[in-house]
């Protein structure tokens, strides 16, 4: 008796592979993003998942120190200046904390994909801004939105980052429609948070952006010819308007101040700058010691804190990168980190010109981002810092995907 076959479809089964350098480094970015709801728990939860990336990378963490030596000279540098320091021990601490940040964030750009970091920050910028969206904060005397932040222009901050982190979904053709719809989301969001809350600078910063980002998507139709062209031309116009703006300095200065509702002082800005200049004459090529001015009992942080009413004495700096680190870690230090800075913004603007990638423009705009607030702010180089890792990393990446180009263009040489 004949036995009757039938044959079923075979059910398809998809495997997911888990890399554990991506989850430590989902994990770490993570704690980073939510240090303003989890606070010191963040900043342990980043140090913890990066410290066991870099125990499971630590055999080849020498050649990190070696390959990217010009990123990691700028923490040595910060820790060694305990020795001549006024506060050896905040400066030591900071130090190490500081060397750490800057491992991990190495370690991350180096054992990851420019493209799964770029993602992952969409992801947890997009939790971040639901959170605030939902549990968020709202200041009772203007009713500008704090969100999860705590303070309206770090929310403001996070909203106009999550714009162009969203945007960057949206432009990658490698995502898929899915991923793009929720980028297009996300960019409204982002927006609308950003909206309400009314900080200025922010909006600002914002516009310049995706100025860039839309010149960027202009430059990859051109030919290299035209690109060099193009940019010659925008370089040109740039220092037209340079001179124009030096010339009529005083009426686009009361413009600015008509705008955004200051004072003549930038509230207070213009002022710290004069008094950071003093500081500076007096120690200019080390400086004082690294995070050694803003200590409890010393005279001149404790007099400007009282000058300008700041009760819990903290979170406080001379509101330009330059001049507040030229402060304490002098001109030395200040060079090492336009070393980090500017390099990242001149590698990944070349790496997104070559490739045309959607993490390439994203992490070249994102620098530009932390170069335009740096005259203004201080956004980078201190521990357990988003902004500094972000900006670590996208050097990392940008370095990364250059001699990834030159060893293909090689390769295709020979053959």
């Amino acid at each position: 008796m004949a036995e009757a076959r039938i044959n079923l479809p075979r059910r398809r089964i998809d495997v997911i592979t888990v890399e554990p350098d991506a989850i430590l480094a989902f994990t770490a970015l993570t704690g980073l993003i939510f240090v303003p709801v989890l606070g010191s728990m963040g900043a342990l939860i980043f140090l913890g998942a990066g410290c066991a990336l870099l125990v499971r990378r630590f055999q080849i963490q020498v050649s990190f120190c070696l390959r990217y030596w010009y990123i990691f000279a700028l923490p040595a540098f910060c820790l060694i200046s305990f020795i001549w320091s006024a506060y050896p021990e905040a400066t030591f601490r900071a130090g190490l904390q500081l060397a750490a940040t800057v491992a991990i964030a190495v370690t991350i750009a180096a054992t990851t994909s420019a493209r799964m970091f770029s993602r992952t920050l969409f992801a947890l910028y997009s939790t971040a801004m639901l959170a605030s969206i939902l549990f968020g904060d709202v200041r009772n005397d203007t009713g500008a939105w704090l969100g999860i932040y705590g303070s309206k222009n770090a929310l403001a901050g996070a909203a106009a980052t999550y714009v162009i982190v969203s945007l960057a979904q949206v432009l990658d053709s490698t995502a898929s429609p899915r991923l793009r719809l929720l980028g297009l989301f996300g960019a409204m969001v982002g927006g609308l948070l950003l909206l309400m809350a009314q900080s200025i600078s922010a909006l600002i910063i914002l516009p310049p952006a995706i100025m860039i980002l839309v010149l960027l998507l202009v430059l990859y139709r051109l030919s290299p010819l035209q690109q060099i062209a193009l940019v010659i031309f925008l370089t040109l116009i740039s220092g037209l308007l340079i001179v124009l703006a030096v010339i009529f300095s005083d009426a686009l200065f009361a413009l600015l101040l008509d705008t955004t509702g200051k004072d003549a002082t930038l509230t207070g800005r213009t002022d710290l700058w004069r008094i950071a200049v003093a500081l500076i004459t007096e120690r200019p090529v080390l400086g004082m010691g690294y995070q050694a001015f803003w200590v409890k009992g010393h005279d001149a942080a404790e007099a400007l804190w009282f000058r300008f009413g700041i009760e819990g004495r903290g979170g406080f700096n001379f509101h330009n990168t330059y001049l507040s680190n030229a402060v304490e870690i002098g001109i030395v230090g200040v060079l090492l980190q336009v070393v980090v800075l500017y390099g990242a913004a001149i590698t990944t603007g070349i790496w997104a010109l070559r490739t045309h990638r959607a993490e390439a423009s994203l992490l070249f705009i994102l620098v530009m981002m932390v170069v335009m607030v740096s005259f203004v702010e201080v956004p980078v180089f201190f521990q357990f810092s988003l902004r500094s890792v972000i900006v670590i990393c996208a050097f990392v990446y940008a370095v990364r995907g250059l001699s990834a180009g030159r060893r293909q263009a090689n390769a295709s040489f020979r053959t």
